[in-house]
């Protein structure tokens, strides 16, 4: 960056254009048979906590299976491979953090 030279945002120039049509992904009805991905932050008890979530998800609305990640920090997604097990493996998922 050239000394001296600012570069500033205006907070007040409205919304930006929307790339593409995405809009969120639809709600599924049930968990019942579904591959929940759990993700914790790994601080504080945030992996005892999404076990136990889980294990009440299981138990109660009929959850199949699970893909488990332990994210290598708070301020960062999932390593590479975990994105790919997440995005490929499950139905749904929840994410959880600890302090």
């Amino acid at each position: 960056m050239a000394e001296g030279k600012w570069i500033g945002l205006d907070p007040t120039s409205g919304a930006l254009e929307r790339r593409d049509e995405r809009g969120p992904a639809r709600r599924a009805a049930s968990l019942s048979g579904a591959v929940l991905g759990v993700v914790a932050n790994g601080l504080g008890y945030s992996t005892v906590f999404m076990d136990a979530l889980y294990a009440e998800l299981a138990q109660g609305e009929g959850v199949m299976g699970r893909v488990r990640v332990v994210k290598p920090g708070v301020s960062v997604p999932p390593e590479p491979a975990d994105w790919v097990r997440l995005t490929s493996e499950t139905t749904a998922a929840i994410a959880g953090f600890g302090g």
